[in-house]
């Protein structure tokens, strides 16, 4: 006679791989992200000014918000959609993504072009501004679509490897005493290859006829996700920006070098997210309970170990990496830590638990509430005690809003349980 636990053990291995194939081919995409800024970021470092440094960082933060405001929330909403629908509306999702983002985009890089050659240091305005512009292209990645349907190859193949070799070619035109503009001007080229290809291939017959109710359906359910993206960005994508206007250029580099370790950190969940986010509505609600209890353990194991690993390596990485002139403190990486933490349990109880339950409201809210405070942190704690009190200022904001997403969640799930369904209709 058969054992039944053996038989559901049995029958749960099959998955368990199949999870384990898909965060591991998820997991790449950082992995391999992660090479060419360890190899640039230290020449970058080392050759160029400080004055370019600072430039290149401001041009990075003011074009990933620029490419939150023209993403227009797909990020954060699109891949439970694209998870859900079946094959041709997926192919009318991609194509109305870009009727509806393109002319936002176009306004958007020209106003942070423009900022960001007022921001940067005198003499390295354009860097800046081409930077700002080259980031900016992110809001056109079709990255969103891909996740949704659980396909990492296409991101590795179409966005990764093209940046990887522009920021490859631009390390060696700065060892050969070349200018860094090549790594932004590069970087535009590489990051327009994913759309170009993307769109004309998968979606060239839908893109010729735009679906206007459509496009009104975007803009009128996108903006709760859209308003707390870009909120998210003014105390962490513009922080290097904040940061850099409240504090001496000194100060200013040591955060950017600390920011730097912070975001490739970053990678590892976003790596995560992207591989759970549309994993855990693929099924019927009972098995989304349980993926996404699996969800939260995973996110909350990689938060702590970020922390830990940063508050104890931080500084040490930084200083082998960068140098000594820009490298961080203990305190300034512990603060780090905290909002590693932070955005592990903001990914997993907002991006993947709240907008998987429809609740883009309560999201919302809640990133509303902690970007207010962390504009602030940064200002104020940039002031009081420079790159430390700027690092302490994002974890304590970032630690809030995820707990703050936790409780929206506890308090939706509870009253979505109570009428019966958890997750709206598919499409």
């Amino acid at each position: 006679m058969s054992d039944p636990i053996w038989e559901a053990a049995a029958r749960l291995r099959p998955r368990g791989a199949a999870l384990a194939r898909r965060i591991l081919a998820f997991a790449g995409i950082p992995f391999l992200s992660l090479v060419a800024p360890f190899i640039f970021l230290p020449v970058l470092a080392r050759l160029a000014s400080v004055d370019v440094w600072v430039a290149i960082a401001v041009g990075q933060s003011l074009g990933g918000l620029a490419a939150l405001v023209a993403g227009l929330g797909y990020t954060t909403l699109a891949p439970p959609t694209v998870a859900r629908a079946m094959q041709a509306r997926r192919r009318r999702i991609l194509a109305t993504s870009l009727h509806a983002r393109f002319p936002l985009w176009l306004v958007s890089a020209a106003v942070v072009a423009v900022v960001a050659g007022i921001v940067a240091p005198d003499s390295a305005r354009v860097e800046a501004a081409t930077m700002a512009v080259a980031m900016s292209l992110a809001a056109l990645a079709p990255t969103w679509f891909w996740i949704g349907s659980g396909r990492a190859r296409p991101i590795v193949m179409l966005e990764v490897m093209p940046r990887m070799a522009a920021t490859l070619a631009a390390t060696g035109i700065l060892l050969l005493d070349g200018s860094p503009l090549w790594y932004p001007v590069l970087l535009v080229v590489a990051m327009a290859v994913a759309p170009l290809v993307v769109y004309t291939r998968y979606a060239r017959d839908e893109i010729r006829v735009v679906d206007r109710d459509d496009v009104r359906t975007v803009w009128r359910e996108h903006p709760p996700a859209l308003v707390a993206e870009v909120a998210g960005g003014l105390y962490n994508i513009l922080a290097v920006t904040i940061v850099s206007a409240v504090t001496p250029v000194a100060a200013a580099a040591r955060f950017v070098a600390g920011d730097k370790a912070y975001r490739i950190g970053q990678y590892t969940v976003s790596a995560l997210g992207n591989a759970l986010q549309g994993w855990v509505v693929e099924r019927d609600e009972e098995r989304f309970v349980a993926r996404f209890r699996l969800a939260v353990a995973l996110h909350v194991l990689l938060g702590a170990t970020g922390l830990v690993l940063m508050a104890t390596l931080g500084a040490w990485a930084t200083t082998l990496i960068f140098g000594d002139e820009v490298a961080i403190d203990g305190s300034t990486a512990t603060g780090f830590g905290v909002a590693f933490l932070g955005v592990a349990l903001g990914t997993v109880f907002g991006r993947i638990g709240l907008i998987a339950m429809g609740a883009r409201t309560a999201y919302m809210a809640c990133v509303l509430a902690a970007s207010a405070a962390g504009v602030a942190g940064l200002v104020v704690g940039g002031l009081a005690a420079g790159a430390a009190g700027a690092a302490w200022g994002l974890g304590i904001v970032e630690l809030a809003s995820g707990l703050a997403q936790a409780l929206a969640l506890a308090a939706v799930w509870r009253r979505r349980a109570r009428a019966g369904a958890l997750l709206p209709a598919a499409e």
